[in-house]
C-alpha cells in the first residue's frame, strides 16, 4: 500500500494505528498514532508493546478548556516546546477505571476525553494518561507530532483527540525516522 495522507487517514478511521515520521531536522523520530475516538484496549496494548515509551494524548484547546485540563508547568523549558498537561484518569463512576494503568483503563480514559459530552468531574488528576494541548493553528504554528496528529483528525472528521507514542529501538534509544520508517509496520500489528 502506498504511503499517502489519504491511506493514513483511512487506517486511522478504521481504528488502526500508523507511524508518523518527524522531520529529520527536528526530533527525527517516528511516533505510533491512533485516533482517540476509535481507540481500543487491544490497540493501546499493541502500541505500548511496540513502542516501549510514554503514551500521550494530544487534544485541542477547546477540549482542554471544556474538561478543565491544565498545563503541567506555566513556563516550560522544554527545547521542543512539548505542551504537557497534568496527567489524568477517568473516574470509576464515569468509565469503570480502576488503577488507571491497564490497557483497558487507558482506553476508557482516552475514549472519555474524546467524548464530546464528557465533563471535568469525570476525571481524576493526576493519572496515567498524559494529555498534550495543540496550538490552535496546528502545524502552521508548531511542526510537531502533537499538532500533526490532531490536524489528521480534522481531515478525517474525527474528534480532535489522538494517541501518540514515540518508538524506541530494542536498545532503548530513540528510533530515528529513517529506522522507524522501515522498522515497524502497523499493518502487521493492528
Amino acid at each position: 500500500m502506498e504511503n499517502t495522507v489519504e491511506n493514513a487517514v483511512q487506517f486511522l478511521k478504521d481504528g488502526k494505528f500508523i507511524i508518523l515520521a518527524d522531520n529529520e531536522s527536528r526530533e527525527n523520530e517516528g511516533d505510533l498514532v491512533a485516533f482517540g475516538d476509535r481507540i481500543t484496549p487491544e490497540v493501546v496494548y499493541k502500541m505500548l508493546n511496540l513502542a516501549n515509551s510514554l503514551m500521550c494524548v494530544p487534544i485541542n484547546s477547546k477540549i482542554a478548556n471544556r474538561l478543565g485540563f491544565e498545563v503541567m508547568v506555566k513556563n516550560s523549558t522544554d527545547p521542543n516546546g512539548t505542551p504537557f498537561m497534568v496527567t489524568t484518569d477517568a473516574t470509576h463512576e464515569a468509565a469503570g477505571v480502576t488503577t488507571g494503568v491497564s490497557a483497558y483503563d487507558r482506553a476508557a480514559t482516552i475514549k472519555l476525553i474524546a467524548d464530546p459530552t464528557s465533563k471535568p468531574e469525570q476525571f481524576n488528576h493526576p493519572g496515567h494518561i498524559q494529555p498534550l494541548i495543540t496550538q490552535d493553528k496546528g502545524i502552521r504554528v508548531r511542526k510537531g507530532h502533537t499538532e500533526a496528529t490532531v490536524d489528521l483528525t480534522y481531515i478525517a472528521g474525527a474528534e480532535p483527540v489522538t494517541v501518540i507514542i514515540e518508538v524506541l529501538n530494542q536498545d532503548g534509544k530513540m528510533a530515528l525516522t529513517r529506522i522507524s520508517r522501515k522498522g515497524t509496520n502497523s499493518d502487521d500489528h493492528s
